[in-house]
This record gives structure tokens, C-alpha cells and sequence, in this order.
């Protein structure tokens, strides 16, 4: 972390509600993908980490400890919050990832980390009934997720120097200037450790040191597989090609 506020300044975070606006975003049987982004208040931040458990029906489809695609960025990446995006040149790691803190299952490089790029793969064999799915956070220092490739939340800090909607910069900490910090709880590492959740939860739309947060979103039906959408949407891209070749 780039600095802490001192406690007598409440060692917290507090933000104006955001206006949460988010589309409702598709859950299929098979081949879902939750992209993570994870942002440093700044590049010379002493540790970093984003945790994520979900839940679908009381079932935890992942929590800490799940396998996922990782990728640490030193510039832009076109499309990766996108359900069709390759992964297969990313690493593969065990949630956490980051550094510092003794939180993470797998641990990075510290130093000039701008932000943390994380797809989980999963499957919800309850898709056909879910109206709604919840997602617990533990995180340092900001996050945003897209779930198959629809936003569907952010911590209030990072919505200070991104607007809703908006795919940040990796350096967006860095171009636009320090963000203000938030501490994970002290939890260590597990595969799960199951104390992490029972720790005090915070509204998203504040950002508090050493609190998680814990909401639901809507979800609708989207198919048997991700897949298929994948499928299609590179159909319909060969297609238009195609078609602008003979015109």
C-alpha cells in the first residue's frame, strides 16, 4: 500500500453512492467467464490482491483456491473482458494472486504493477433457475468485474478515476494520479480459508480498510454454453469479411 490513513481519520474510504446501472448480464450451464480487474492506488503500492467467492443457489461454483487465467499487463489489452476473448497465452495461477500481506495463493513480482487481469472458467449447473447470483470481495486496492462480458460491479475508488462502463487503462493509477488506497482483511491465504467471509461486510459503494464486500446480481438465462455465443460471434465476424470481400 502507497500510504494508510491515520485512524484517527476513521482508516476508511467513504465515497458518495454511485449510481449502479449495470445491464442484467447473461449465465449459461457451461463455459461462463468472470473477468477481474484488479488496480493499484499506485505503482509503488507494497502489496495487492483481489478474492472473489461466488455463490449460486447456496452453491459455491468458486471461492479461494480456484484455478484461473492471469495476466500482468504492461500496456493495453484489447477485448480481455470480453466472454470470446483467447486466454490460452495467459499463465495459470491459484486465487489470490498478488503480492504482500501473505494473502495469496500465488504470488507475483512487486514493483511498477499497475494492475492484475484475472478470467475465472466456470460452469453453474443451476443456470436454467438462477435469477440471482452473489459475489463476496476481499481486495487491495480496487477492482472491477465483468461477468461474460458485462460489467456488473466496481469498487467506489477505481469509479473515481473510471466512470462506470468504461474499461480503465492498466496504468489508470499511474496517468491519472494516485487513487485512494483500501486494505484487504488480514486473513491469510487458504484454499479456502472460510474466517475470510466472516469478516464485517461494507456496501459496495464505500470502500472501507479490512471489510469485504458482499452483494447479488441479477442474472438471466443465457444457454447451454458460452461457447456457442463464442461460436457465433466469430461467424458473424468471418461473415462480414467474407461479404466485404465480394462487395
Amino acid at each position: 500500500m502507497t500510504r494508510r490513513i491515520p485512524f484517527y481519520l476513521c482508516l476508511c474510504c467513504t465515497f458518495a453512492s454511485l449510481a449502479y446501472a449495470f445491464d442484467t448480464p447473461k449465465l449459461f450451464t457451461k463455459d461462463n467467464v468472470l473477468a477481474a480487474g484488479c488496480y493499484n492506488d499506485g505503482f509503488s503500492s507494497s502489496d495487492m490482491t483481489l478474492i472473489i467467492q461466488l455463490t449460486v443457489e447456496k452453491d459455491v461454483i468458486f471461492d479461494e483456491g480456484f484455478e484461473v487465467k492471469y495476466h500482468v499487463p504492461d500496456e493495453d489489452v484489447d477485448d480481455w473482458t470480453e466472454l470470446e476473448f483467447d486466454d490460452t497465452s495467459w499463465k495459470k495461477g491459484i486465487t489470490s494472486i498478488g503480492y504482500g500481506d501473505g494473502d495469496d495463493n500465488t504470488e507475483i513480482k512487486s514493483g511498477e504493477v499497475g494492475s492484475l487481469y484475472t478470467r475465472y472458467h466456470f460452469d453453474v449447473p443451476k443456470a436454467t433457475t438462477s435469477k440471482k447470483i452473489m459475489f463476496r470481495i476481499d481486495y487491495d486496492d480496487s477492482y472491477i468485474l465483468w461477468l461474460n462480458g458485462v460489467e456488473i460491479a466496481r469498487s467506489a475508488n477505481i469509479a473515481t478515476l473510471s466512470p462506470i462502463g468504461e474499461i480503465p487503462a492498466w496504468d489508470v493509477s499511474k496517468i491519472v494520479d494516485s487513487m485512494p488506497d483500501v486494505e484487504a482483511t488480514k486473513a491469510p491465504k487458504g484454499k479456502p480459508n472460510k474466517d475470510r467471509w466472516k469478516k464485517p461486510v461494507t456496501p459496495r459503494d464505500r470502500d472501507v480498510h479490512e471489510t469485504i464486500h458482499e452483494f447479488e446480481i441479477d442474472v438471466k438465462f443465457g444457454g447451454g454454453s458460452g461457447l456457442s455465443v463464442e461460436a457465433a460471434n466469430k461467424l458473424t465476424t468471418t461473415w462480414a469479411q467474407l461479404k466485404g470481400n465480394l462487395d
